[in-house]
């Protein structure tokens, strides 16, 4: 891809069962920030599609917290989507890195498609259009699948995450 990817948002975690999965990280003294779920029932999420089909459904539980600058979410997945698809057929782990583009997220999208021959593995919209997230196969390339999302803030390059008071110059 001709993109670039200057910015490292998260990394993804697919996990069997969210909230030992959240005492374990929490034992190695991470703090969570947001324990809930992506679920088409209730707002934000209740307009909630995944590769084009709406999901009315508790579609997997989540947790995010902060570590050394970036985003770490944990999902475990509920429904029968693709995230659970991946459980069952590689177990759990690291699931895919979210990053900023230079370029928008429609032209990646364009240049993926020209590229690839193929739409992104799995595409998610929700919020009235302004959360809309693709993860890119780019496995072979990178060895790596990427989520790149619309941002909901048009301007903003990232998220500010914080170090949360550790040093990470030692």
């Amino acid at each position: 891809m001709a993109t670039k990817f200057p910015i490292l948002l998260q990394i993804g975690i697919i996990v069997r069962d969210r909230d030992k999965a959240v005492a374990g990280w929490e034992k190695l003294g991470f703090k969570m920030r947001e324990v809930g779920g992506m679920s088409g029932e209730q707002p934000p999420f209740d307009d909630l599609t995944i590769d084009g089909k709406r999901r009315a459904e508790l579609v997997s539980k989540t947790a995010f917290f902060n570590c050394y600058g970036m985003e770490i979410e944990l999902i475990e997945p509920v429904a029968d989507t693709p995230y659970k698809k991946w459980l069952d057929e590689h177990g759990p782990g690291i699931h895919h890195i979210a990053v900023i583009t230079e370029d928008s997220y429609d032209k990646v999208l364009e240049d993926y498609k020209a590229e690839k021959g193929e739409d992104p593995w799995i595409r998610g919209v929700a919020m009235g259009g302004m959360m809309d997230f693709s993860y890119l196969d780019l496995r072979e390339d990178l060895g790596i699948i990427a989520e790149i999302y619309r941002n909901i803030l048009p301007g903003r390059p990232g998220i500010p995450y914080e170090y949360e008071g550790i040093d990470a110059s030692k």
